[in-house]
């Protein structure tokens, strides 16, 4: 129990100090993905080859069937989660490791609009959530630089994009990425309003 608050506490530190007590949505995601970690660490995956595997899985998705599309979609975002939690079961968080996987974030978010064109959304919509997506990420990352003092969490937040994405490659390609559009325009403001 003491290695998995002290994995929370490492987790907390690299989100912003995001402090996991305030989500039980949260803890038990990381819960979840710390012991499907630990497997893989006993094996000595590197987490690099995780987050190519999301990588991967993402990029498969824009050329599948939409059911298929929607589990890989799924799977990306946990290998998203698994490639951090071995990271840290090993002891091996670095500045490379960070910067390859908040890259692969990034060139996934495109994937998954390129999902969501796959299956059958309209191309300008799709156009719209990947720049709105980038816009958003540049904007946090900016906030981030200045060291904002206060962790800003906002309605659009990978882990809710992802399953928005997920339901919308699923059933409605159009709506899905029209949502995440509107997602991170609300917290385009929410982070305006914050002024971090």
């Amino acid at each position: 129990m003491a290695a998995n608050r002290d994995a929370l506490r490492q987790w907390s530190q690299l989100h912003d100090g995001y402090d996991v007590d305030r989500s039980r949505l949260v803890r038990g995601w990381l819960w979840l993905i710390h012991r499907l970690a630990a497997p893989l660490c006993r094996c000595h995956v590197p987490p690099d080859a995780i987050t190519a595997a999301g990588v991967g899985a993402a990029a498969i998705a824009v050329l599948t069937t939409r059911p298929v599309a929607a589990a890989l979609v799924l799977l990306t975002a946990v290998c998203d989660g698994l490639d951090g939690a071995v990271a840290i079961q090993r002891g091996r968080i670095s500045k490379h490791g960070s910067l390859i996987d908040h890259a692969a974030d990034r060139v996934t978010d495109v994937l998954f609009a390129l999902a969501l064109w796959h299956a059958g959304a309209s191309a300008w919509i799709v156009a719209a959530d990947a720049a709105m997506v980038l816009g958003y990420e540049a904007a946090r990352a900016h906030a981030r630089r200045r060291h904002a003092t206060e962790v800003l969490v906002t309605v659009g937040e990978r882990p809710i994009r992802v399953a928005i994405t997920v339901v919308g490659v699923a059933l409605a390609p159009t709506l899905g990425a029209a949502s995440v559009v509107a997602l991170c325009l609300v917290s385009l403001l929410q982070l305006r309003a914050a002024k971090v």
